[in-house]
């Protein structure tokens, strides 16, 4: 039998019954669950037993739990969008970059890759349209001419500071 979470309807009946002086053997069988289950609901919402703020811990708790997305981090989306779009390095070349510099979070190039697939560098018109726009458009394809672009001041910045480490 696969686990289920106790629904709102469930959570409600638990309260309706635990005030009608029910016991939680009573209560489990009445839900068709088990008793454990029952106890462990009431304990973990222990004071004064509420369905819906018992459904809206659930819910943090559950949200909680996740594992987060690296790019939810602004400083490192921007950096990545930064080098990506302004200075038009590869995902290769940023994820290896944040390695070597030692930043606090590293990144994968897969996970660049899915972020650009997923269209998070886009603008809201380049998401609008429709077929490979936006910052997909700018990943380098083999055989293809990139079409030549200025480097921004902080691209600039960091090939000095690259340069001036390995004298």
């Amino acid at each position: 039998m696969s686990y289920k979470h106790l629904s709102i309807t469930e959570r409600e009946l638990i309260a309706i019954h635990q005030a009608g002086g029910k016991s939680l053997c009573q209560i489990a069988k009445l839900l068709g669950r088990n008793k454990s289950t029952i106890s462990r609901e009431l304990k973990r919402n222990s004071k004064d037993y509420s369905p819906s703020k018992a459904q809206a811990n659930y819910q943090r708790r559950r949200k909680k739990c996740r594992p987060h997305k690296l790019l939810e981090n602004p400083a490192l989306f921007a950096l990545v969008k930064k080098l990506f779009l302004g200075c038009q390095w590869s995902p290769e070349q940023i994820a290896n970059r944040i390695k070597l510099e030692n930043y606090l979070i590293q990144i994968s190039y897969k996970t660049i890759y899915r972020a650009i697939y997923a269209a998070m560098f886009d603008t809201p018109e380049q998401k609008r349209s429709t077929g490979n726009r936006g910052a997909i458009r700018n990943l380098r394809h083999r055989g293809k001419g990139a079409p030549t672009k200025t480097l921004t001041v902080y691209c600039a910045n960091i090939f000095r500071r690259a340069l001036t480490s390995t004298s």
